[in-house]
């Protein structure tokens, strides 16, 4: 196989196989950061739980259902080796061997941004810094290419633009779903 020119992944695996501890870190953004960033999404929920309405669940629902559509529907249109398949080494952490597009850990995290924004709109500027470690840490353990991640931003910005542009309709959606404060 020919290996692709992607100068950023080549750089952050070269970095982080160098360097145990950029390894460590780069494993965790790579593989553990997004658990991270769920939980924080749950206290961002919890804490905004006024603004968690059947009305938001829908359409985070319409936009996770919009952004697994496309990873679907193209996933096997544009394919990508993973880069330790590609250029034979072995990962930092543990990789799939299949088809490297799209980044899923990307796309959720991607995903659980918007989901956050749309309930708690400061709390974007962290989510967003947590999306992009999540991604350079794909890139740095050598699971994913560029291409990878920056379609799973695409994906997941195609989701939440179609929950961000649907409004459903019906008293329904003004109900929250978690309880009142007391």
């Amino acid at each position: 196989m020919t290996p692709m020119t992607d100068v950023l992944q080549r750089s952050l695996h070269a970095s982080a196989a160098a360097h145990p501890l950029l390894a460590g870190v780069a494993v965790f953004c790579a593989n553990d950061l997004l658990f991270v960033l769920l939980l924080a999404l749950a206290a961002v929920a919890w804490q905004g739980r006024a603004r968690v309405t059947w009305g938001f669940a829908a359409r985070a629902l319409l936009s996770g259902v919009v952004a697994a559509l496309l990873t679907l529907a193209l996933k096997g249109v544009i394919v990508d080796v993973r880069p330790y398949v590609a250029e034979g080494y072995l990962p930092l952490a543990h990789a799939a061997s299949d088809n490297g597009f799209p980044s899923d850990h990307t796309l959720v995290a991607a995903l659980l941004a918007g989901w956050a924004w749309w309930i708690h709109p400061r709390a974007l500027p962290v989510f967003v810094a947590g999306t992009v470690a999540v991604l350079l840490g794909r890139l740095a353990i050598g699971a994913h290419h560029t291409l990878d991640v920056l379609g799973s931003l695409l994906y997941a910005l195609l989701g939440l633009a179609a929950g961000t542009l649907w409004r459903p309709a019906g008293t329904w959606t003004a109900r929250t779903v978690l309880p009142a404060k007391r």
